[in-house]
C-alpha cells in the first residue's frame, strides 16, 4: 500500500496526469486503485510506474520507513529538551522531500510549530495553528490531539490560561504524549488552582520518570514545590533545602537554563517574605546564566526590578534603564508581559495616578480575560487600597463588591 502512495506523491511532483503514468503500463482505473490502496497489484507493475517516474520503488520505502522514524525521533527530542538532537533531526528532515507525502505532512508541520515554540518563534508556531485548524476535521484523532497539545502550549506562552486549560482538556484518553500534563499543571498554577495544579503535576511527574525524562522531572518537582508555597509562605530553611537540591540535579546534567529558574524560585520567595538583599542575589544568578532571547529572562527581569524597588537596592536611575529595556524587549516580541514594564515605569516615575489608572483600565482587564488570578489579585488588592487612600468610596465599595460576589462559599459551590 506503501507503493501506492509513493507513486502517487512523484506523480504529482512530475505533473503527470494518471491517464500519462498509466500509458503503456496499466488500465487508469488500475492505477487509481493502487494510488488509493484498495487493490492487489503486482509488483512488475509497481517497478514499472517506479521507473516511468524515474524512482527505485526500494530506495524510496526506505526512505519511506527511515523518515517515519526521523519524525519520531524528531518528536521525542522536544519532548525530552534534547537541544543537539533537535537541531539536527530538524535539518535531516527538512531535506527530505517525502515529508509533504500524505502520511507525513499534518505531522510534519505539527512538529514544526512544536519547534518554532521550542526557538521562541511564536508568530510562526501561531500561522501553522490557525493553518491546522481550518482542516480540524480532516485530521485523524492523534493529529486533533497533538494540534491541541501543541495549541495550548501556545496560549499559555501567551499569557490566555483559560483557553490553554480548556484546549488541552480537548484531548482524549488515547494520546500517548502525557506531557500535557504538566502543561495544564503550570496552567492551573497560573489561574491560582492549586489543587488542579498539584495532582496534574504529579499524574506528569509520574510520566516523566518512566521515560527517564530529567529536565522535565526537575521542571515538575520545582512546580510542585512551588505549590507548597502557593497559599501562604513555607518554612524557608526547608525550601531552599529542596530548591538547592534541584540545583544539584541542574548541575549533575549540566542544564543551565532550568538552574536559572530554580534561582528565579528562589529569589521570588524571599520576595514575598520581604528578604530583599537575598532576593537580588538569587535574581542575578537567574539572570547571569541565561540570554535575552530566553524564555523567562523577562520574567526574571522583572522581579529583579520590584526586588530592587522595594528594598532601594539600586538607584531610580538605574532601575528605568532596567524597565524601559523590559519594555523594548516585550514590545519587539509582542510579548504580553508589555503590562509589567508599563506598571514598572509608572512605579518608579512615581505618577500615582497614570499607574491607578493603568492598573484600572488596562491591566487587570487583560489579566481577567486570560486567567491570571495570582497578578489579578495583587493588583485588584493594591488599586482597593488606593480608592481608600484617595477618598474614591464607590470605587472601593464596588471592587470590594466584585471580589465578594466572585469568591464561591466553602460552604456552599453556588
Amino acid at each position: 500500500m506503501i507503493e501506492g502512495k509513493l507513486i502517487k506523491f512523484y506523480r504529482e511532483e512530475s505533473g503527470l496526469t494518471q491517464g500519462l503514468l498509466a500509458q503503456g503500463i496499466c488500465s487508469v482505473t488500475h492505477l487509481s486503485k493502487i494510488e488509493r490502496g484498495i487493490t492487489e497489484y503486482s509488483h512488475e507493475i509497481t517497478d514499472l510506474l517506479a521507473k516511468k517516474l524515474g524512482i527505485t520503488m526500494n530506495i524510496e520505502r526506505s526512505r519511506y520507513f527511515f523518515l517515519k522514524e526521523k519524525l519520531f525521533k524528531w518528536n521525542n527530542a522536544l519532548i525530552m529538551i534534547d537541544s543537539k538532537e533537535i537541531y539536527q533531526l530538524k535539518e535531516e528532515i527538512e531535506n527530505e522531500s517525502l515529508r509533504f507525502l500524505a502520511d507525513f505532512k499534518n505531522q510534519y508541520y505539527l512538529i514544526l510549530a512544536r519547534y518554532y515554540l521550542f526557538v521562541n518563534e511564536k508568530p510562526k508556531t501561531k500561522k501553522i495553528i490557525e493553518t491546522m485548524r481550518n482542516q480540524y476535521n480532516d485530521l485523524d484523532s492523534d493529529e486533533q490531539n497533538f494540534l491541541n497539545h501543541i495549541d495550548g502550549i501556545y496560549m499559555f506562552l501567551t499569557g490566555n490560561f483559560k483557553s490553554c486549560i480548556e484546549t488541552l482538556k480537548k484531548i482524549d484518553n488515547n494520546y500517548s504524549n502525557l506531557e500535557y500534563y504538566y502543561h495544564l499543571a503550570i496552567a492551573y498554577h497560573s489561574i491560582q488552582s492549586t489543587i488542579f495544579s498539584y495532582f496534574y503535576g504529579q499524574k506528569a511527574l509520574q510520566f516523566f520518570k518512566s521515560t527517564l525524562n530529567i529536565l522535565r522531572i526537575i521542571d515538575t518537582e520545582t512546580l510542585l514545590l512551588v505549590q507548597l508555597n502557593s497559599k501562604e509562605p513555607y518554612d524557608m530553611d526547608e525550601t531552599k533545602q529542596q530548591y538547592e537540591k534541584l540545583l544539584k540535579v541542574c548541575e549533575s546534567v549540566n542544564c543551565i537554563d532550568r538552574a536559572s529558574k530554580v534561582y528565579h524560585n528562589i529569589a521570588f520567595e524571599y520576595f514575598r517574605r520581604k528578604r530583599y538583599s537575598e532576593a537580588k542575589q538569587s535574581y542575578e544568578k537567574a539572570l547571569e546564566l541565561i540570554t535575552e532571547k530566553t524564555s523567562h529572562y523577562l520574567t526574571s527581569l522583572n522581579g529583579y526590578i520590584s526586588t530592587c524597588y522595594e528594598g532601594r537596592l539600586l538607584p531610580e536611575e538605574e532601575l528605568i534603564e532596567l524597565s524601559k529595556k523590559g519594555l523594548k524587549l516585550t514590545k519587539q516580541n509582542q510579548d504580553p508581559r508589555q503590562m509589567d514594564f508599563e506598571i514598572q515605569l509608572h512605579t518608579i516615575y512615581q505618577n500615582e495616578k497614570e499607574l491607578y489608572e493603568y492598573i484600572e483600565k488596562t491591566a487587570i482587564p487583560i489579566l481577567i480575560a486570560n486567567g491570571n488570578q495570582f497578578v489579578k489579585l495583587h493588583y485588584e488588592k493594591k488599586l482597593f487600597l488606593y480608592y481608600v487612600k484617595s477618598n474614591q468610596k464607590e470605587k472601593a465599595f464596588q471592587l470590594a463588591s466584585d471580589k465578594m460576589t466572585s469568591e464561591k462559599s466553602y460552604y456552599h459551590f453556588e
